[in-house]
């Protein structure tokens, strides 16, 4: 008798499992628990371990087969309508946010505190925070220790802004300042992005179909960038450059591109690169870079307080030049090294982005490599490996994902796919696929010649390197 796909899924499951315990065993580091309270910290050997190669394989597969033999199983109409209501953990996770419940937690430690005593500071109705949190505990964010008692577990912990409770109702609108972005990424995501998903619908059904679902739900014509540079959307502008830092682990940038193979004078220009977070990083490490950081005004201010802050010798040492610049308009450095265009091509659609790489062509030397970090979507299906433009690009394939599972790999890389129709709803832009970026950089005059698939990554994080 042939095996059920219940049953190869669950034996993909029992394989994956026994390889990550028997790298941790090896490692003699003990698994992470779901229930431990304290802070997430990446750096702690436990989660350290999980960018292992090994433990990184075995956890997509066992993550792809545990959703789809739960699909398998359970009733359809059951799943359909669960993912229809999904809407509510991403509101759920905001307001826990806003109401600073994680650091609450922290503070009151592994016992708990009774929803009544969680809203001391912040006068919310306590049933209702109760059931907010029941909800997020049953998708194992928090834990419900005894009724009406809440503590924050791993997953909860990760949205912690690292300040003491108090101090985050103080002062609102430093909330989500000097925090490593995870709590900034989960409120933009369910306010902004939420709002604009809601109307996603609607603008598809529309007729005239020219406004963005963002337009719709904020009532302008203003493009998202353009909205941020209001006076009164100064808080939505921080709050999107900090959720910027929370949307990627931690160290991915170096775990591609060997930017060490760069000339030790390399000039490396940061276009759109926000208050620079990316580049400044690569300058840590690389020292005797010129780097340039462009953005527009607004956001070139922020940057230079978080320069001055973080890595202010190399301000000192004239070794950054922070450069109020349209990405639209020509080029105006060019003597680039290094053209980095790191989460900027997902935000426009092509006829966008051709203007801003003919700019960067043009600017060139014969020398210059174009960096584009962005997330690679495959197809779902098998068949993307025939295509003869992209197969001879060195790491332009992905291996896929065994079978029964989905060649994909399914929801072990979902939010890649989350996150192209959020870029859709709040730019018009779009994730693409590699044949996607090969015929975009072609078209623009740049020529895509190596891919590197950043290992660590939950999701198809890629540097692809463009040469002139």
């Amino acid at each position: 008798m042939a095996i059920s796909t219940l049953r190869l899924l669950s034996n993909l499951i029992a394989d994956a499992v026994d390889a990550i315990e028997g790298t941790y065993a090896d490692a003699g580091v003990p698994l992470p628990r779901l229930d431990d309270p304290s802070p997430y910290d990446p750096t702690d050997p436990a989660e350290a371990l999980r960018a292992h190669p090994v433990v990184e394989a075995a956890t997509m597969n066992l993550v792809a087969a545990a959703a789809q033999i739960t699909a398998t199983a359970r009733n359809p109409v059951t799943s359909v309508l669960l993912e229809a209501h999904a809407f509510q953990i991403s509101s759920c996770l905001r307001t826990a946010s806003e109401l600073n419940v994680v650091e609450i937690l922290r503070e009151a430690g592994p016992q708990g505190l009774h929803a009544n005593d969680i809203v001391a500071q912040s006068r919310a109705d306590p049933s209702l925070l109760a059931r907010i949190l029941r909800l997020l505990a049953t998708h194992h964010i928090f834990q419900e220790v005894t009724p009406g008692v809440f503590a924050n577990n791993r997953i909860s912990s990760t949205l912690d802004k690292g300040k003491p409770a108090s101090l985050l109702f103080e002062k609102r609108e430093d909330r989500l300042t000097g925090t490593s972005g995870i709590a900034a990424m989960a409120e933009f995501l369910g306010d902004d992005c939420f709002k604009s998903s809601a109307q996603l619908g609607d603008t598809l059904l529309d007729p005239a179909g020219q406004q963005r679902p963002l337009a719709r739900a904020i009532r302008t014509d203003e493009p998202m960038f353009q909205w941020f540079t209001r006076p009164e959307n100064r808080y939505r502008r921080s709050r999107f450059g900090l959720a910027m830092l929370g949307g990627e682990p931690e160290g991915l940038l170096f775990k591609g591109y060997d930017w060490g193979s760069l000339p030790t004078d390399a000039v490396l220009v940061d276009v759109g690169g926000g208050i620079g977070t990316a580049s400044m990083a690569i300058a840590q490490q690389n020292p005797t870079f010129k780097v340039v950081v462009q953005d527009l005004a607004p956001t070139i201010e922020d940057a230079k307080a978080y320069w001055n802050q973080n890595f202010p010798e190399h301000v000192q040492r004239r070794m950054v030049e922070l450069q109020v610049h349209d990405f639209f308009g020509p080029q105006p450095t060019q003597n680039a090294d290094v053209f980095m265009l790191r989460h900027i091509i997902h935000d426009w659609p092509d006829e966008k982005n051709i203007v801003i790489l003919k700019h960067l062509r043009k600017a060139a030397k014969p020398t210059t490599q174009l960096i584009v970090i962005e997330n690679i979507i495959p197809v779902v299906s098998e068949g993307e490996s025939d295509d003869p433009k992209i197969n001879s690009v060195p790491g332009a394939m992905r291996k896929a994902a065994p079978a029964p599972l989905l060649p994909n790999c399914g929801v072990s890389n979902a939010s890649m796919y989350m996150f192209d129709l959020t870029v859709h709803n709040m730019l018009g832009g779009v994730e693409r696929t590699v044949r996607g970026f090969y015929d975009l950089l072609d078209e623009s005059g740049w020529k895509l010649v190596r891919v590197y698939r950043c290992s660590g990554s939950d999701s198809e994080k890629c540097h692809m390197v463009g040469v002139p």
